[in-house]
């Protein structure tokens, strides 16, 4: 798939910001901070970090996950 259409609205990147985490103050300094420079590694920075939060958060969500699984599995078979 090749993208074509790079652009993205400030709105669009203040709603996925928020929804991976980021407070309205984080939000806020990401899009104003640098606004116009060249400020590409730090915003980089900003995005990776909350990245691997949420990438911390899924596999810890999937490890809770996994030890219910167990449980259920213990539970069926319990008196076999």
């Amino acid at each position: 798939m090749k993208v074509t259409n790079t652009s993205i609205t400030d709105k669009e990147i203040a709603e996925v910001l928020s929804q991976a985490g980021l407070t309205d103050k984080q939000v806020k300094a990401f899009l104003s901070d640098c606004y116009g420079k060249d400020c590409c590694a730090e915003k980089v920075r900003v995005l990776r970090s909350a990245r691997r939060s949420l990438l911390d958060s899924i596999h810890m969500k999937q490890t809770l996950l996994d030890r219910l699984d167990y449980v259920i599995w213990c539970t069926e078979n319990k008196n076999q």
